[in-house]
């Protein structure tokens, strides 16, 4: 797939999520058992959800990785749990694109992203993340999918 990727100057989100350290092939059972964690916490909060769910990869590695699971909200919460905490996503400069099909084929948007930022001369730093921007309940075909990729950039 042919990916359109932009350099974006992204503000400062504050985020909740929670962490999961799994095997890459557990990336989707962790993402499906995180994520209502994160809503039911900020339900019952009443933390009020000002974006699509993501997942960052803070540390990627041969065995686990480490993965955020969450969710944007609106202001910075006070956190008092023990499986979701309060966190931010970083603002600066980053790379940007659109993969639009199953997220097994995620992989490729990164890859392509990689591949931009070398040709381009940048840097990444910091821990790539990707917005679920489509509910695959709400569209049950995978070619329907979209999912922004986001990898920042240094200053």
């Amino acid at each position: 797939m042919p990916y359109s990727i932009a350099k974006k100057q992204l503000s400062p989100q504050p985020v909740l999520v929670a962490r999961r350290q799994v095997q890459q092939s557990e990336i989707a059972k962790a993402i499906g058992e995180a994520l209502p964690l994160v809503f039911s916490y900020a339900h019952r909060n009443g933390i009020a959800i000002a974006g699509p769910p993501f997942a960052r990869y803070p540390g990627m590695g041969p065995g686990l990785m480490t993965l955020d699971i969450g969710v944007p909200v609106a202001a910075a919460p006070n956190v008092s749990d023990s499986e979701v905490r309060a966190d931010s996503l970083p603002g600066g400069p980053a790379a940007v694109t659109t993969h639009m099909g199953p997220y097994d084929q995620l992989p490729e948007a990164f890859r392509a992203i990689g591949h931009w930022i070398q040709e381009q001369g940048l840097t990444a730093a910091g821990a790539p993340w990707e917005s679920y921007i489509t509910d695959p309940d709400n569209y049950p075909d995978p070619k329907d999918w979209r999912t922004d990729v986001f990898v920042p950039l240094a200053g």
